[in-house]
């Protein structure tokens, strides 16, 4: 008597796998649909007064049927599970009350418009075609109290089989339409995700070359060159008289030559920097601001606030590169007299300050690095490192003003996916680069 509407999967995997209710499913459809329906079925008892003995308790019977429908019908089928408990409790339920107003008044049958589709939006195919066929059955049982004509009866008993069959029908091929739906969502979001994996294992490997790539030019350019810097110095210094005063200008070149060469190597071999291996960062960062002293006669100084912690070896990596940087750039441009290293660590950031009282610059001119002279393209990529971790860069200078470099990094930094070296933001005075 009634069309089948959705089910929850009959042959489909468990609910678990799915992602909730089908388009089929949705509540505030099927609420409108089922209020709709059960009013025209209490108002049908009314209107046709000689099929209906008792219209009033059978418009009652039905319209029960909407409370049990928002209250267990809802979470049976938001469960997106066949055959939950609220499932059978509610089917239970509204097939009594329509039973009962069935033999009270002949037009509740108008009624298994809206169980019908309940039946196969809570079951399993199979029991949703039994629950349907008891639903359209019903009525045809309540007919014979009211001792129609032979005819009439059989006609009535075609419309049930006839409404059973299209029912089941419908029921099984939409049920059919959401079993395929879901298993093309569930390819589609395997298949984008395959593209993913593909698209993240091609940037690895194109990474893996460059670095080879990268390792043997280091090997055969830096590294080479270091060592050959390295052993002429050393044999200048073995012609050199102990109170040579040369003496006193090779022997920083031999020790800054001795300490490149092993960065070099470092690189090559993908371990951690030298100045990190044997001392946590706040420590390299003390070792490094008084080499730089010693070596150029700059004041320089290094304070840490805060109690020090351990970072992330990436951070490590980052601070100390950003150090580095600074102190270089002082070193070629500042002309200063006193340079400050700081690093400060707050409850959730590390912070390293570089502030110097030299020529300082425009710090407009140095967003675009010159890859002609090599100018600038270190802070290009000390920003790039510094936003690989979520960090951010600030530059705060002026010519004449001296110039403060700082870096902050959150406290537990660690690669950010998505972001990396190929990824610079652009530096601004008073402004924090990402």
């Amino acid at each position: 008597m009634s069309d089948g509407a959705p089910s929850a999967t009959a042959a489909s995997p468990p609910a678990a796998e799915t992602d909730g209710p089908h388009a089929w499913q949705r509540l505030l459809v099927w609420d409108a649909y089922t209020l709709l329906v059960l009013a025209a079925a209490s108002a049908a008892a009314f209107l046709m007064p000689t099929a209906s003995d008792h219209p009033y308790a059978a418009a009652a019977l039905l319209t029960a049927i909407l409370p049990l429908y928002l209250t267990l019908g809802h979470r049976a089928v938001r469960s997106c599970a066949d055959d939950a408990p609220y499932a059978y409790g509610y089917l239970a339920a509204a097939l009594a009350l329509f039973a009962t107003a069935s033999f009270l008044a002949g037009t509740s049958w108008y009624a298994a418009f809206a169980l019908v589709p309940h039946c196969f939006q809570m079951l399993s195919l199979r029991r949703a075609c039994t629950a349907a066929v008891v639903v359209n059955m019903v009525p045809l049982a309540a007919l014979v109290r009211y001792r129609h004509e032979s005819s009439v009866l059989v006609l009535m008993a075609a419309i049930g089989v006839l409404g059973t069959l299209a029912a089941v029908f419908f029921g099984s091929w939409i049920n059919r339409i959401i079993t395929e739906s879901r298993e093309r969502a569930r390819l589609i979001e395997r298949l984008r995700s395959s593209r993913a994996e593909v698209a993240r294992l091609s940037h690895a490997a194109g990474a893996a070359a460059e670095r080879e790539r990268l390792t043997a030019e280091i090997h055969d350019t830096l590294a080479q060159g270091f060592l050959t810097i390295l052993t002429l110095l050393q044999a200048a210094e073995r012609r050199l008289a102990p109170d040579d005063p040369v003496r006193a200008a090779v022997e920083p070149a031999i020790r800054i030559a001795r300490d490149n060469l092993a960065e070099a190597r470092a690189l090559i071999a993908a371990r951690p920097p030298v100045a990190l291996d044997s001392a946590p960062v706040a420590e390299a960062l003390r070792r490094l601001t008084a080499a730089f002293g010693e070596e150029t006669g700059v004041d320089a100084t290094y304070r840490v606030d805060g109690e020090p912690r351990p970072l992330s070896p990436a951070a490590d990596v980052v601070l100390l590169r950003a150090a580095q940087e600074a102190l270089a750039n002082v070193r070629r441009h500042a002309s200063a007299r006193t340079v400050c290293v700081r690093l400060r660590f707050d409850e959730e950031t590390a912070r390293l300050t570089v502030a110097d009282d030299g020529v300082g610059f425009d710090p407009d001119d140095a967003v675009q690095p010159d890859l002609g002279t090599g100018e600038h393209v270190g802070l290009l990529g000390l920003r790039r490192r510094a936003a690989a971790l979520g960090g951010t860069v600030s530059i705060r200078s002026a010519p004449g003003a001296g110039t403060t470099v700082s870096v902050e990094l959150p406290s537990n930094a660690d690669p950010v996916d998505g972001a990396g070296p190929s990824e610079p933001s652009d530096a601004r005075p008073e402004a924090s680069v990402g």
